[in-house]
Order: structure tokens, then C-alpha cells, then sequence
């Protein structure tokens, strides 16, 4: 089914200092039209609602054709609006997944669009209903501030569980170095480059929104976005940091597995070097010349299995002496 001819899926949340109200409706026209609260936030999992939006609000035709084809971050400044594209991950299926996720600001109206149903906004809502921390007070600038500090900390779990894969695949490396532990490796390595290319572009994206986009944001939230700035940085450095991590770790194998294949050369080498004498002893008896006289008495099997065991022990040993072994 085509995006034009999915069913929207709309979610409001209208609140003041002292009202609150939540709703879901059928149609964007409802949504946009709800008065007299100080925020009202519309969350929509479906891009399909792009044209109603152009077509009730105004919106520009660089803006619907930029979020139906673009897969990068951007801050988007118009004069009477603000639209901020951005996305959020998911771990899924063993995998890491991203979705699109549009956040448009007019005056009190904060308009969110989703590709799929689910997002990282729950305990912002659930503080919002409960009237916890500062949302009633503020307007929806700071509601704006607060979804996509929740998108970027969402980031953090994820970086997280990475760097714990690494952990134990670097403790694997040293103890067993086989394929698939170079195949889990490469698997992280495509995971940070993935995250990596998806928060790349956000500091760019949130400094030109506190450059350009001030002027929507009230005095007392423009430095939380500074703020969000600063933790996005903090977060692409963790992320730089992983990726040293990982190519260290595809460096540490190929050693280890040399240092292995040395080991396993070395000891097959000191199993031949002690069947050496031994073979010659058994080669020189089993030659059929017709005079060999230790042949004929009657301790010389005895002696000849004493002496290759005493000619055996006493390599051993003396490897063993030498550190080779």
C-alpha cells in the first residue's frame, strides 16, 4: 500500500500549566485546530499526512519533496515556521534500524512525523500527563528541545551495548582467535558505521538551529539547545573512539592468529624433532643384514624401547628447560 493511501495515524496532547487533555483523532484538519492551550503537540506515524500539511499549514514544497527523498539530518528555517528532520534507531532483528522522524514548530503548534508506529517519547509524555518537570511552564520550544534530546540520548543504550560486544570480542580474541569471532567484529564495525553516519551531520544541524532558528526558541530554552550541541558532540566522540576500537581489535586478531599458528607449528616441531632419533633407531633395526648381533640377545627389545623412552623423556626435558615447550 502506497504512502498516499495510508490511513493516518494521529495522536494529540494539548496542555497548559493547569489543563491537560489527550486524544486520538482521524483527522489532521481536528488536530491543528485545537485552541485554547498553551502547547499542542501532534504526533503522526505516517508520512503520508506530508501534502495536508502543505495544504492546511502552508508548508513549503522544498520541505514535502526534501523529507519524502532525503536520508540526512537538516534544520530547515522559514519565517513564520521551523522543520527539523532528523532519526531515530532501533536495535531489531540482531540489527540496528532507522527511521525518519520530522518535527515541525509554529507558535504553539509541534507537529512530529514518524515513518512507523513507536518512538522514544513515552516518558516525555507520561511526565507531560503526570505535570513532572518543567513542560507545563514552558512552551512548545522546549517540548521541541526535549523530543530531540530524547532521540539523541536513545543513542546512548545503543553505544553502550556496542562497547560491551567489543569487550567480550576482545577477551575472545585473546583466547580463542577463530573466522567468526572476525566476522562479529566486522559486524560492529558496520554497526558504528552506521550510527556514525547517523549522527555525523547533527552538529552541523543543531548549530545552524541555534544560529538561524533562535528566533523560536525563548530566551530561557536557547541554551539548552547549545546544550543538546554539546551532547552530540560527546556522543560522535564516543563514537569515534569505538571505531579506533573496533579497527584495533581487527589489528589484534591477525597477530593473535599468527601467534597461534606459531604455537601450533612450534609444538608439532618439537614432535618431530623427538621422533628424529627415534625413527633412526627403529629405521637401523629394521634393516634385514644378515649379521646383527645385539639382534640375537635376548634383552635387546627390552633395552632398544628403554632407551628410545629415555631418548624421548630426555628431550622433553631439555625443551621444556629452553622454554620451548
Amino acid at each position: 500500500m502506497g504512502e498516499e493511501s495510508e490511513k493516518p495515524r494521529i495522536t494529540v496532547i494539548a496542555y497548559s500549566k493547569e489543563k491537560f487533555m489527550s486524544r486520538k483523532l482521524s483527522s489532521i484538519e481536528e488536530a491543528v485546530g485545537i485552541e485554547g492551550y498553551d502547547v499542542v503537540w501532534v504526533n503522526v506515524d505516517t508520512v503520508s499526512i506530508i501534502p495536508k500539511l502543505k495544504e492546511f499549514l502552508g508548508i513549503h514544497e522544498v520541505l514535502v519533496r526534501d523529507f519524502k527523498r532525503t536520508g540526512r539530518p537538516r534544520v530547515m528555517v522559514f519565517p513564520e515556521y521551523l522543520f527539523i528532520l532528523l532519526h531515530q534507531i532501533y536495535e531489531k532483528d540482531g540489527g540496528l534500524k532507522r527511521e525518519r522522524i520530522g518535527l515541525f514548530l509554529k507558535d504553539n503548534l509541534l507537529i512530529t512525523i514518524q515513518e512507523i508506529p513507536g518512538d522514544v517519547f513515552d516518558p516525555i509524555r507520561e511526565s507531560i500527563h503526570e505535570g513532572e518537570g518543567l513542560f507545563r511552564e514552558r512552551g512548545a520550544d522546549y517540548l521541541l528541545f526535549e523530543l530531540l534530546e530524547a532521540i539523541v540520548e536513545n543513542y546512548v543504550p545503543i553505544i553502550e551495548r556496542i562497547s560491551s560486544k567489543m569487550e567480550e570480542l576482545e577477551a575472545r580474541i585473546l583466547s580463542k582467535g577463530d573466522e567468526s569471532i572476525l566476522r562479529r567484529v566486522h559486524g560492529i564495525r558496520q554497526e558504528i558505521l552506521f550510527m556514525r553516519r547517523t549522527v555525523f551531520p547533527l552538529p552541523e544541524a543543531f548549530r545552524k538551529l541555534e544560529l538561524e532558528g533562535k528566533g523560536f526558541f525563548k530566551e530561557g530554552t536557547l541554551p539548552c539547545i547549545d546544550e543538546l550541541h554539546g551532547h552530540v558532540m560527546e556522543v560522535l566522540e564516543i563514537l569515534e573512539g569505538q571505531r579506533e576500537l573496533a579497527n584495533s581489535l581487527v589489528e589484534l586478531y591477525y597477530p593473535t592468529l599468527s601467534m597461534k599458528t606459531n604455537d601450533i607449528i612450534r609444538i608439532l616441531t618439537v614432535v618431530s624433532t623427538i621422533f628424529i632419533p627415534l625413527t633412526f633407531i627403529t629405521g637401523l633395526y629394521g634393516m634385514n643384514f644378515r649379521y646383527m648381533p645385539e639382534l640375537y640377545w635376548r634383552y635387546s627389545y627390552p633395552v632398544v624401547l628403554l632407551a628410545m623412552l629415555g631418548i624421548a623423556v630426555g628431550m622433553l626435558a631439555y625443551f621444556k628447560r629452553k622454554g620451548w615447550i
